[in-house]
């Protein structure tokens, strides 16, 4: 439900995106799909399969020897992606 509304709202049909912004240079940015059920921020991102697959297909069709660069964005990194996140809330919404 909240991920409809989410699209909805920002007039999108899937959550991620592609835009070439050089020559043989891509921004992309994965949303989230599954949102928490913690009240308070949990600086998670839950990518699904569905956008994993878009985004591996996306390398292929891109790939780095062919001098694709492609930056990739999430909120926050991906849950078991093993990356850190700030240790301090940059927005504070209700838990501290």
């Amino acid at each position: 439900e909240n991920l409809e509304v989410f699209l909805k709202c920002h007039g999108k049909q899937v959550p991620q995106f592609a835009r070439q912004v050089a020559e043989k240079t891509y921004i992309v940015g994965l949303c989230s799909t599954i949102f928490r059920d913690a009240a308070y921020t949990s600086h998670e991102v839950i990518v699904d399969d569905k956008q994993i697959a878009w985004f591996e297909n996306f390398l292929v069709k891109h790939p780095a020897d062919e001098g694709w660069k492609v930056f990739v964005f999430t909120h926050a990194p991906p849950n078991g992606s093993g990356l850190r996140v700030l240790q301090e809330n940059h927005v504070i919404n209700g838990c501290c």
